[in-house]
């Protein structure tokens, strides 16, 4: 697919109503174009913007739309039974009818708010969030947030409330868009001290189909590399990750982190690595640590 024909599919795309192989194409497509990228995030901020604007009707205008829509589908008058005629000459007048009608419309509108305020206020958990659509950081810690729960809704509010960090995990760990998922490890990453935090960034490490996204959980997990999880996950991306620049990265994280344990790791890295620029690279740092590059 060229740029002319994603484009035209963005739309559909953001709403989830692409099929599955024209909606992985689109994706593959999107995770080698920068330009198709920005094209994307600005069809997404600008429905961000739609949705925040859009109105709800009253409940008087619904009422009136539905009997209008009955007036003209309702099909011809069939002939009125006796008891019917009877009724309505004998019945009250509809104005005696109204307050009461008024006062049941009335408590069912208000009962219906109440709950759907009760729902709206509740804190998505994993389980109701189908899709992130949409991150756009706001600036001064606060981030805004687009996503299904199971209609399109958007969330704004600072990086210290749960809600938003429940979705920006959410969105790094299943969002199908690669650029969301980037966004999200950027905003959290000044947050791996919470381990909720740090093991989804370590899953993304290991784990992430986009190497740019595995970069930037790394360098996120920089801090922490003396912590045993990170240094054993570091051992799994020098020994089998895809990406020569994410092995590299690896290698120069435990330079600058003087990590002389994983220097077993980084020989074995010489012994089994094709990349003659990573072996380099991993001679370099035996060197700096004053350790021999072994047998190989």
């Amino acid at each position: 697919m060229n740029c002319e024909e994603i484009r035209a599919d963005l739309t559909l795309y953001c709403y989830g109503e692409l099929e599955g192989e024209a909606e992985e194409l689109l994706e593959q497509h999107l995770a080698a174009c920068p330009a198709c990228q920005q094209e994307l995030l600005q069809l997404r901020q600008m429905l961000a913007g739609v949705d925040e604007a859009q109105a709800e009707p009253s409940a008087e205008l619904l009422s009136r739309c539905r009997q209008a829509l009955h007036e003209i589908t309702a099909p011809s008058r069939a002939p009125v039974p006796f008891w019917q005629s009877v009724w309505e000459r004998f019945s009250p007048p509809a104005w005696a009818l109204r307050p009461a009608a008024a006062l049941g419309l009335l408590a069912i509108g208000f009962a219906g708010g109440q709950v759907y305020e009760q729902r709206s206020s509740l804190s998505p958990g994993p389980e109701q969030i189908a899709r992130v659509r949409a991150i756009q950081g706001l600036g001064d810690g606060n981030v805004r947030i687009v996503y299904d729960e199971p209609r399109v809704r958007t969330v704004s509010g600072s990086l210290q409330q749960d809600e938003i960090q429940t979705l920006l995990l959410a969105a790094t760990r299943e969002a199908n868009d690669p650029g969301l998922r980037l966004e999200s490890v950027d905003l959290l990453r000044n947050r791996c001290n919470r381990d909720d935090v740090r093991q989804v960034f370590l899953q993304t490490l290991l784990k992430d189909q986009n190497p740019a996204v595995r970069v930037r959980a790394l360098e996120a997990l920089r801090p922490y590399t003396q912590e045993d999880d990170v240094r054993r996950a570091l051992s799994a991306v020098l020994l089998t990750d895809s990406s020569p620049n994410v092995r590299v990265l690896a290698i120069d994280v435990l330079v600058d982190r003087h990590a002389y344990d994983m220097v077993g790791t980084l020989q074995q890295v010489i012994r089994n690595e094709d990349n003659d620029y990573v072996r380099t690279r991993c001679l370099r740092a035996l060197g700096a640590m004053s350790a021999s590059p072994g047998t190989f």
